[in-house]
């Protein structure tokens, strides 16, 4: 692998030194769930076991994790049960877990493994309103969609009090693009910056100052729509960590600490890249005086293949890897193969990437992650060399392609909105059938969480719930076609 990147340095008023001080664990975007492949999906147990440890063994006075802990809403048993064990340690150990949704394991209608560990009392919900009865209801709407507001339109969140340190934590989860930015208009920012104490804003999302790539406007809202005045802001939803500081607006700490492994594809390059993964430790009394990114240690090497195809013949290619796969040593390395560019004679076909796999996981890789979408060629130019490309590529592109057909007034159904909201939306529709839930229950649960996605109004929700329970909808409930 390439040398690690530097690490980021710690912000601190005064410095470090051994104190009494309070001080807390900012986790995010850990994805439990996200890996298919076996050894990926003990790396990423390891991870998220390891972090967790370390607030343990640190004796933090409680962790925020401000969304997207798990992939989707509802992840296999598999993920729920080493989670729940983990997270009953934890509390074992009397420390406070502090969560928000982020916009992979949101769920409007509590259908959430977020929501079962907040049942136990393993993790509390912070995304709460001012006048809610119940623990954990998201700002703006309940299970029915309603805003939940009395009497006008203002939004005003509720605080959850650290029994301990007192530190007060108010919060709003994650959702999508656009949908997040409502909320934030309607916040009630007078009533928060009133709030006295230590105070922490739990969100998921990104703001304008962050954005460095052209393309994604829509995942950010100004920096403005932040309520100002808390004294640490707990962020998800940014893969890489840092730590700004805006104290002249009202932001003293914006931190976001990164996924402590990885949580999409292009995340184990980057940690094969040199990229080095973080969470936060927060000392504080009264107001910040320190942040540490904590190095977190995934336990495993990397190793870089690089091919670059462009004005190039396929058998040219094809022996540049089979040389690099000789040379690599592969052995309890996680091996990224990235090749790229349009081949001048020949496929993509001829450059024998399964072999190379199987060769690479022979020598002892952990695991092999190919990046091959961008490899073509003059001779098959968006062919049948789907069968050796990444799927979630090979998914994104088939959306993109046949959404381009696409002939509708709506915008959030047109080119790249179209394509994430079906990106959204496919993992929904994919969740599977859980244990003793009857087919009736499960059509309800897609149905909710796919009007959810939607965001098609609680008027819509009520029409399609309401047709449901008609005669003439079938014996399984499910709205006739």
């Amino acid at each position: 692998g390439q040398a690690a990147a530097q690490a980021p340095a710690g912000r601190r008023a005064g410095g470090w030194c051994c104190t009494d001080m309070p001080r807390f664990a900012h986790i995010a975007d850990v994805h439990l769930g996200f890996q298919r492949d076996e050894a990926l999906q003990a790396v990423e147990q390891g991870v998220f076991e390891s972090v967790l440890q370390e607030c343990i063994d640190r004796r933090v006075d409680f962790v925020v994790i401000p969304g997207d802990l798990f992939h989707v809403n509802i992840p296999e048993m598999r993920v729920q049960k080493y989670a729940f064990a983990k997270f009953r340690e934890v509390h074992d150990a009397g420390i406070p877990v502090y969560v928000v949704y982020g916009s992979h394991d949101f769920s409007p209608v509590r259908n959430s493994v977020i929501d079962l560990l907040a049942a136990t009392g393993y993790i509390t919900k912070v995304a709460v309103q001012a006048d809610d009865d119940g623990p954990g209801r998201q700002p703006g709407g309940g299970d029915s969609g309603d805003s939940g507001d009395s009497g006008d339109d203002m939004m005003r969140l509720g605080f959850v009090t650290d029994p301990k340190t007192g530190a007060k934590l108010a919060g709003i989860s994650g959702l999508k693009a656009g949908v997040d930015e409502k909320y934030y208009n309607r916040l009630d920012r007078k009533a928060l910056a009133a709030e006295p104490g230590f105070k922490i804003f739990v969100f998921h999302g990104g703001y304008s100052e962050l954005r460095t790539e052209k393309g994604r406007e829509g995942e950010y809202m100004p920096l403005s729509k932040l309520p100002p005045g808390f004294d640490y802001y707990a962020a998800g939803h940014m893969h890489a960590y840092r730590c700004d500081e805006y104290p002249g607006d009202g932001y003293p700490y914006i931190v976001y600490p990164g996924t402590p492994f990885a949580g999409y594809h292009a995340d184990l390059e980057e940690n094969a890249r040199g990229q080095a993964r973080y969470m936060a430790i927060v000392e504080f009394d009264g107001a910040v005086t320190g942040v540490e990114p904590v190095r977190i240690d995934a336990g495993v090497g990397y190793a870089v293949i690089d091919l670059h195809a462009t004005d190039r013949t396929a058998k040219s290619v094809h022996k540049e890897l089979v040389a690099k796969v000789a040379d690599l040593d592969a052995a309890g390395r996680i091996v990224v193969l990235r090749a790229a560019g349009e081949l001048t004679v020949g496929r993509p076909s001829e450059v024998a990437i399964p072999w190379a796999v199987a060769e690479l996981k022979q020598k002892g890789a952990v695991a092999v992650k190919v990046s091959s979408a961008q490899l073509g060629s003059i001779e098959a130019k968006i062919t049948g060399e789907a069968a050796e490309r990444d799927r979630a590529d090979i998914e994104r592109d088939t959306l993109a392609e046949n959404i381009g057909n696409v002939r509708s007034t709506l915008d959030g159904l047109m080119g790249e909105r179209g394509r994430d909201l079906a990106e959204r939306l496919i993992p929904r529709l994919s969740n599977e059938k859980l244990d003793g839930e009857t087919a009736d229950a499960y059509s309800r649960r897609i149905l909710h969480d796919a009007l959810a996605e939607l965001d098609i109004g609680k008027a819509v929700a009520a029409a399609v719930a309401a047709a449901a329970k008609a005669p003439d909808a079938g014996g399984d409930g499910v709205p006739a076609q």
